[in-house]
């Protein structure tokens, strides 16, 4: 998988982050703000807009996903019928 890319203006330390946190929302807006510690990225903030955009996107795809499995179980039953079980057979009978 690849990472995100990103440019110079987008990288704030923690303690600026924090002293200067009214703009970075601002400009949060515009592009993700990569938060840094130590010269490493730990946080990103993003506009709103952008997070239900990644959000809607997240959950279509995870629709997708199951619907392949889905179908991918469904055509394993098609090919091999006598490897199924019905609900009778595997439901628990209480005495």
């Amino acid at each position: 998988m690849s990472k995100p890319t990103f440019n110079v203006d987008q990288l704030i330390t923690s303690t600026d982050a924090s002293k200067r946190f009214g703009e970075l929302r601002k400009r949060a807006q515009k592009e993700p703000q990569f938060i840094t510690e130590n010269g490493s990225v730990e946080s990103v903030l993003i506009g709103y807009p952008l997070f239900e955009e990644m959000h809607e996107r997240l959950a279509q795809l995870e629709l997708k996903e199951e619907e392949r499995v889905l179908l991918e179980r469904i055509d394993h039953i098609d090919q091999s019928p006598s490897s199924t079980k019905s609900w009778k057979e595997i439901r628990r009978v209480e005495d």
